[in-house]
């Protein structure tokens, strides 16, 4: 049981994050710049929390905010 709670704590890379939610690198960009998804920073490269990705898959951006943050860019 400890050993499963550690394994979903773990950080997961970019590509992994692609993996897991079986998406493309531009699409989990979008998901980042909307906000629907909330990365970390970690040195020069991005990581997730796999809590975060499953967070982000259910919810939903009004498309006003969407455009709003296009075009402020």
């Amino acid at each position: 049981m400890v050993m499963q709670v550690i394994h979903d704590d773990a950080l997961l890379t970019f590509k992994e994050a692609m993996s897991y939610l079986r998406v493309s690198r531009s699409t989990l960009d979008r998901l980042m710049w909307s906000e629907q998804l909330t990365g970390h920073k970690v040195g020069s490269t991005w990581r997730f929390y796999r809590e975060d990705l499953r967070a982000c898959v259910g919810r939903e951006v009004p498309m006003t905010n969407l455009q709003t943050k296009i075009a402020i860019g």
